[in-house]
């Protein structure tokens, strides 16, 4: 008499949900608590025991999510870098679609305000004004990029994003007669941001500057007359 096959348990569809729900939360707090010991300690003070602890998690739920110190550095720069931009650029019509941005100066304008609002608030990552410091302090990062290929590539990787997104703002202001039309938009991109890196390094010195001035003197170089 042939044997019959053992029934196959079919995955209940909430089952897998929840677990799937979990694995997001531990996840998100574990990329949390890291952030938070960065902001407090830098980028190569806190251990990987220190950040499951932080997170209320042990190493195994560390390695479900990470292979290395290296990974969950970069998931941070990912939440921190693309929220950071999605602020500086959000509802642009090259991003959102849809009509220029009111306000003077058009695009670019309102992108630069954006930024120095976001320094002088100690939003930026790697620079703040007004008392406050940054979340990380931009020699560490690159220490850390130095140190490793996988961070390094993701920061060049946000840096080019934002260059993207900069070139874009510059053409359309240039289309619209805000921005003058004898510079090209990447050049112009690659320059704003050698200047916020430049700036970075510089603050990180201790050399005093002021983001509004510097972000007003490029707006002057590129009015359209």
């Amino acid at each position: 008499m042939a044997r019959s096959k053992p029934k196959t348990r079919t995955k209940n569809p909430r089952q897998v949900q929840n677990r799937d729900e979990a694995k997001k939360e531990t996840r998100a707090a574990l990329v949390s608590a890291a952030l938070e010991l960065f902001a407090e300690q830098g980028l190569d003070v806190p251990s990987l025991d220190a950040i499951c602890d932080r997170a209320g998690y042990t190493r195994g739920a560390f390695y479900v999510h990470f292979k290395t110190r290296e990974d969950i550095l970069v998931a941070v720069m990912d939440q921190v870098g693309e929220a950071f931009l999605a602020g500086v650029f959000a509802q642009m019509p090259e991003l959102a679609g849809g009509d220029a941005p009111p306000g003077k100066g058009g695009r670019l304008h309102q992108a630069a305000r954006r930024f120095v609002e976001a320094v002088g608030s100690g939003a930026y990552p790697l620079m703040a004004t007004g008392g406050k410091g940054p979340l990380v302090r931009p020699h560490q990062l690159l220490d850390a990029c130095a140190r490793s290929s996988v961070v390094r590539e993701r920061y060049r990787d946000l840096v080019q994003l934002s260059i993207g997104a900069v070139s874009g703002l510059v053409q359309g202001d240039q289309d619209e007669g805000a921005v003058r039309k004898d510079v090209e938009p990447q050049t112009v991109a690659t320059m704003a941001l050698a200047l916020i890196i430049g700036a970075q390094t510089m603050k990180d010195l201790g050399i005093t500057l002021d983001p509004e001035q510097l972000a007003s003197a490029i707006e002057r170089m590129l009015e359209a007359k």
